[in-house]
């Protein structure tokens, strides 16, 4: 009985902690996520012409009244070194492995729309148009608008 209260215990504090830390950057430093804006989350790579070229797009579309103060975007580099935020509207964390555990990529980029606790709305493979990626940003309102407790 003492062992099971013991694992229950264990349990609770690991998925507490798991929520808390989401994600890690390539150093394992947890990535502190808004409370209350729902997340781009978008995986990419340097060396991905197709990643490079949709930063403008994803931008200028989060700019838009519709979605600006509803969304932010967090990206992560998977061949990135160093954690890059001199770009403070599309700040780049060098990945840590774990990351692609819960949030698998087959490719990139790989972009979801999650919210401040991980759970997934939207899963876009591949690279985003400015028509695509406000049809999905406005699925993603609508799923949270549907749900109670919004985010």
């Amino acid at each position: 009985m003492i062992r099971k209260i013991i694992v229950l215990v264990v349990l609770i504090l690991a998925s507490k902690s798991f929520a808390k830390d989401i994600l890690k950057d390539k150093f394992g430093n947890p990535v502190k996520l808004p409370e209350n804006k729902l997340i781009v989350l978008n995986f990419m790579a340097y060396s991905c012409g197709h990643c490079m070229a949709e930063i403008p797009t994803i931008k200028k579309v989060l700019r838009e009244p519709e979605f600006k103060n509803n969304f932010v975007v967090i990206a992560f580099a998977i061949d990135g070194k160093q954690n890059d935020f001199k770009d403070p509207e599309f700040p780049i964390y060098a990945n840590h492995p774990e990351n692609q555990v819960r949030f698998p990529i087959l490719g990139t980029p790989t972009t979801y729309i999650i919210t401040p606790n991980g759970k997934k709305l939207i899963t876009i493979y591949g690279a985003l148009t400015e028509e695509n990626f406000r049809k999905y940003l406005k699925e993603a309102l609508k799923k949270v608008q549907s749900a109670p407790g919004r985010i």
